[in-house]
């Protein structure tokens, strides 16, 4: 059908000339940004910051470097809660760490479906982490893999300039 488009938010498909989208009401110009963290440099600080504020957000887009900077921000974090575990505990209950862990299990899960959302797959891709070994490495190259230029079903490009 010529003239549809895509929703930059929702991923509804909508006619080209919308200005909004009728679903769930997103600018579709270009004049419009989808969110003004799209437009920011991924830095390791902004990533961080970016994944906070969308702590459950699974709508939008995410770059490698929004994604791996957040990976590497949870890793460190929960290392230094088992740190401070052993050394403070000092049992094998990792108590502190089970909470940071439990605290970063939702934004992580967010982020990794915007991830998924930039290469153009469904969120839905994720449950291959239920496929031992096979599934972790689909999504681990997936993962690495350079998302889709310019816009998607799931949003604007967030590389774009």
């Amino acid at each position: 059908m010529s003239g549809m488009v895509f929703c930059r938010a929702c991923g509804a498909e909508i006619h080209e000339s919308a200005p909004f989208c009728p679903h769930c009401g997103a600018p579709q110009r270009l004049g419009f940004a989808a969110d003004p963290d799209d437009r920011k440099p991924r830095t390791f600080a902004n990533a961080i910051a970016i994944c906070l504020n969308r702590y459950a957000t699974f709508r939008g887009r995410a770059p490698r470097a929004e994604f791996w900077y957040f990976t590497l921000f949870v890793f460190l974090i929960g290392l230094g809660a088992r740190l401070v575990d052993a050394v403070w505990l000092q049992s094998r209950l990792n108590l502190f760490a089970a909470l940071v862990d439990l605290a970063f299990l939702l934004p992580g899960l967010a982020v990794a479906v915007r991830r998924l959302h930039d290469l153009d797959r469904s969120g839905w891709w994720y449950l291959l982490v239920f496929v031992p070994l096979l599934g972790w490495l689909v999504l681990f190259v997936w993962y690495c893999t350079r998302g889709t230029r310019g816009d998607n079903r799931f949003g604007v490009d967030p590389l774009a300039g």
